[in-house]
Parts: structure tokens; C-alpha cells; sequence
């Protein structure tokens, strides 16, 4: 029951945040707003208001806002089609945009609640990589340099990305700004071993990081890092995935992704929250890509009519965004298939 409350208010809050971003950006530049809708199929209930109909439909798996003009010829002067290209990209653009500000939102509620690590080395455990490398407590990382990946280091959360990017490299160059000065340190990391004595298979620094205070700046700061830490993480995955280094079939589908909102459901508030800002900047920066059907496409060709100064004609361009609405359900049907073939242990 918690799984199942949680993914409605998780998915029904990031459809309604998507969706009203397109809403108040065309009701800003005068575009007529036929419906909005949270949900998809069956109306369950719903109003009309002075200009639009409000409605909640039984399936939280979307949403949308009906626009006089957007799929079709209009000679009202509050079709989209008919407004300029500047606020047709307001209005299309508006949507993921609400996404992104939702996930760094949350992320500002997040920092105030949670200690906020820095750079700076705080605890070095004996026996340890940089123990033996001789680094203490007080020096901060300011640069890393693998055998993948190489980074400026300005939080810990450089440190944890690059130890993303890095992958399972053992072999790193680690530059410190010490009280004598910067010094340059090659680190050969070591097999963590648990209270057990026995061997993790993963293979650590051995530090700490020292904690920021909570004042007012410090967290949006980490904010903004977070959001930052969290883009980049997105994006790196999407061109992974894109490119096979990552397979395919660890994408992460509805089921998924409701397993994964109850179990932090299951472990509090913040971790939910958590998990709600990853989704809702992955939907804003998924829905903002160049792919037919999401906005992201449509932007795209009003982009085309920016440069050539000459729309795509309005057939084509839906012919074009149909086709990429029929490959995009395959590709759910596909990626539902995973996740209950992962659920069941197939």
C-alpha cells in the first residue's frame, strides 16, 4: 500500500509540475488552452473553467495540455501554431524547464535537512591509501587524474562523479592543497574490508570528508551542486546507454521505477524526495532531447523555422511526430517487458 501511494503522488507531482509549465506559458503569451488533464484514459472527474476544462483521468502514467493549434491548422488568433517562433519555443520549453526547477527545489529542502560534505579531507582511517601517502586531516582535493577520466575537484560530489567517470580504475594522481603548500600525490586505492574482516570488492581512499555548515548560502550552494552532480550523472548515463557502454536492458522502466519509489518510500521522507528530484530532472532533460513526439522535437523544428526562416509544413512535421510517438510506446512496452522479467527473476 505505501508503494502504491507513493508512485501515484510521485508520478501525478511531476506530470502535474511538467504540465503546468506548459499551461502558464501559454496562457502567458495568449495561446487558448482547450483542457488540462492529469492522467491519461477515462475522465474521473473534472470542471470547466472560463476558457478550459480541468480533469483528472484514471491512468497516472501522463498528462497533457490541449493547445488550440498545436497538431492542427487554426485561424484563431490564440492557436499556437499561429504565434511566433519565440513563444512557441516559450511554451514548449516551459514543461521540462518545471522539471528541472522542481529537482533543484528539493534539492534546496534536502541540503537544509542533510549534512553537506565538502572537499576537504575531515577523517583519514590508518592503514589507509592516503594514511600511508601521508595526508591529514584539514588538506583539501583539488584535482584527480585517472586512468579514464581526469577532473577539477571543487566538492565531494567531483569526487564521487569522477569516481564514476573513472570506473574501476585503482591507479590515481591525486593533487591536495596542504598548509605547506600543493602537493601531488599518486594513490593506489585499496580493497575495503567490512567489520567482518572480510574483502567488499570495492576499493577506497580511506577519508571522510569534513562537513559544511548550514547557512543560508552553503545550501543552495550544495544545491546547486547536487543538481549539477545529478545532470551530469543523467546525461552521461543517456550517451552511455546511447554508445553501449551500458546495456540496454538496465533501463529502468514504470515497474521499475515504482519498486524503487517504494523502497525509499520504505525508508523515509528525504529518501523519496531524493529519488523524486533524480526523476523529475531525468523527465525534464529526457523530454527536452531532439526526439519526435517529445518536446524536445518540436522545439527542434521550431529551431528549423528559426534559422531557415520558413516553417516545416504542419503534415509533415506531424506525420514525422507520430511515427516517434509509435517507436517511443514500443520502446515502453520493451523496457516494461525488462523490468517484469528483473521483477520475476526470469
Amino acid at each position: 500500500m505505501i508503494t502504491f501511494i507513493a508512485s501515484i503522488v510521485v508520478f501525478c507531482l511531476l506530470i502535474f509540475i511538467h504540465e503546468f509549465g506548459h499551461f502558464i506559458a501559454a496562457k502567458a503569451v495568449g495561446v487558448t488552452v482547450h483542457e488540462f488533464a492529469i492522467g491519461m484514459g477515462p475522465k474521473i472527474f473534472g470542471f470547466k473553467g472560463k476558457e478550459t476544462a480541468y480533469s483528472v483521468r484514471l491512468l497516472p502514467i501522463g498528462g497533457y495540455v490541449k493547445l488550440e493549434g498545436e497538431d492542427e491548422e487554426s485561424n484563431s488568433p490564440g492557436a499556437l501554431c499561429n504565434k511566433s517562433p519565440i513563444k512557441r519555443f516559450l511554451v514548449l520549453f516551459a514543461g521540462g524547464f518545471m522539471n528541472l526547477l522542481l529537482g533543484f527545489v528539493i534539492f534546496i529542502i534536502l541540503m537544509s535537512n542533510a549534512i553537506i560534505p565538502t572537499s576537504e579531507i575531515g577523517v583519514v582511517s590508518e592503514n589507509s591509501a592516503f594514511y600511508d601517502a601521508g595526508i591529514k586531516p584539514g588538506d583539501k582535493i583539488i584535482r584527480m587524474e585517472g586512468e579514464n577520466y581526469s577532473s577539477d575537484i571543487d566538492s565531494y560530489n567531483d569526487v564521487t562523479y569522477f569516481e564514476y567517470r573513472n570506473k574501476s580504475g585503482k591507479d590515481v594522481k591525486v593533487t591536495f592543497e596542504t598548509k605547506e603548500g600543493i602537493i601531488t600525490k599518486d594513490i593506489t586505492k585499496r580493497e575495503e574490508i567490512n567489520d567482518k574482516g572480510e574483502k567488499t570488492g570495492r576499493f577506497i581512499y580511506g577519508f571522510s570528508p569534513s562537513v559544511a555548515d548550514k547557512g543560508f548560502f552553503n545550501v543552495i550552494r550544495a544545491a546547486v551542486d547536487e543538481f549539477e552532480f545529478m545532470t551530469k550523472l543523467i546525461v552521461v548515463s543517456f550517451v552511455d546507454l546511447f554508445t553501449g557502454n551500458v546495456p540496454a536492458d538496465s533501463v529502468a522502466g514504470p515497474v521499475g521505477i515504482v519498486k524503487e519509489i517504494g523502497t525509499a518510500a520504505k525508508s523515509g521522507i528525504l529518501s523519496l524526495m531524493g529519488l523524486m528530484a533524480m526523476l523529475s530532472i531525468n523527465l525534464g532533460i529526457m523530454n527536452l532531447l531532439p526526439l519526435p513526439a517529445l518536446d524536445g522535437g518540436r522545439i527542434f523544428f521550431v529551431l528549423i523555422e528559426i534559422i531557415f526562416r520558413k516553417p516545416v509544413p504542419q503534415d509533415k512535421e506531424a506525420w514525422v511526430h507520430f511515427i516517434g510517438f509509435a517507436l517511443l510506446l514500443l520502446l515502453m512496452v520493451l523496457i516494461t517487458f525488462n523490468d517484469i522479467r528483473r521483477l520475476i527473476g526470469m
